[in-house]
């Protein structure tokens, strides 16, 4: 029996770092085959994964931060 589409969202780490058992592995692939939404999400997780490693960790402008800590504080209520 194959994955459903939320079992694949909980191993897709684990695909995607390359490290299920065989049995999860196979019952991935055989959803994968089915499920395009699935398959795309696999596919661009990995390429936005792929780009992170690329590029390393990358910082906001000081202002692009500000604005979005006080946007946020400001939905929050700002309990801060």
């Amino acid at each position: 029996m194959n994955l459903t589409c939320d079992q694949l969202e909980a191993v897709l780490p684990e695909l995607l770092d390359g490290s299920p058992d065989g049995a999860t592995q196979a019952r991935a692939a055989e959803h994968l085959a089915t499920c395009d939404r699935c398959r795309l999400t696999v596919e661009e997780t990995g390429e936005v994964r792929s780009l992170g490693r690329a590029h390393g960790r990358l910082r906001l402008p000081d202002e692009a931060r500000r604005r979005i800590l006080d946007a946020l504080e400001s939905e929050t209520g700002g309990g801060g």
